[in-house]
């Protein structure tokens, strides 16, 4: 498979943490919660008599990242929502505050734990204690960049080029939460159309009246009419 200059310079990030002794594809995680679930633990006991400490540990893809010097913030989500990791060399040391410039890119899923808390600007956030790769991107995902005009927040250079689209749906789905959403509530009417249907007493039976040819123990080989082997005159000796 041919690579293009970027996807070179994510595959070379691979070699280079394998060579290190980082996994790029770890076979476990230690995920606790999903990052909404995280989410409404905090909002729960923020303001509540009795101070509680939060701490998650959640997974997702990586949307943005701002590198500050000692501080670094960052965006990941999964499929239940978004949340910002907010990021010190105080927590993480100076090493893993290199790694995090050098091997990681927009599109990774990663894991991150930490205490969830509120920022200055009001943001609930991850205050990251340790965080690891999970799955290295290699093609990166178009990608989005929001701008907030009059209160309103505008995306800008989304997926929407319709055959892009349709050719790639899960480059669709990944990029665009809209049509996430429709999935999810195509799949609710099915999942209530099947159930309502199965309470009932019916049975659902897949049939092959819209397949035109014949597949499986049904098919047959389709032979060009030069090629038939239907008995003819034997030929005199």
């Amino acid at each position: 498979m041919q690579l293009s200059d970027l996807e070179k310079v994510r595959y070379e990030k691979i070699l280079a943490m394998r060579n290190a002794g980082r996994e790029p594809y770890p076979t476990r995680t230690e995920v606790t919660c999903t990052i909404a679930e995280a989410i409404q633990q905090f909002e729960a006991v923020e303001n509540g008599p009795d101070v509680k400490i939060i701490r998650a540990t959640v997974a997702g893809r990586l949307r943005a990242i701002r590198l500050m010097g000692k501080l670094a913030f960052a965006h990941i989500e999964d499929g239940s929502g978004r949340i910002q990791l907010f990021m010190r060399v105080n927590e993480l040391g100076e090493e893993a505050m290199e790694l995090l410039k050098t091997e990681f890119d927009l599109g990774d899923f990663i894991q991150a734990s930490g205490e969830v808390t509120r920022t200055r600007s009001g943001e609930i956030s991850i205050l990251v204690s340790q965080f690891k790769m999970l799955a290295k991107a290699i093609t990166p995902l178009p990608a989005a960049k929001d701008e907030v005009v009059d209160g309103q927040v505008v995306r800008h250079a989304t997926l929407a080029d319709p055959e892009t689209r349709f050719r790639q749906r899960y480059a669709d789905l990944a990029v665009n939460e809209e049509v996430r959403k429709i999935f999810r509530t195509r799949a609710k009417i099915v999942n209530s159309l099947r159930r309502y249907l199965d309470e009932r007493g019916f049975l659902e039976v897949e049939t092959p009246i819209l397949q035109p040819i014949y597949g499986g123990a049904a098919a047959k080989t389709l032979r060009h009419p030069s090629q038939s082997t239907a008995p003819g005159p034997v030929p005199a000796h």
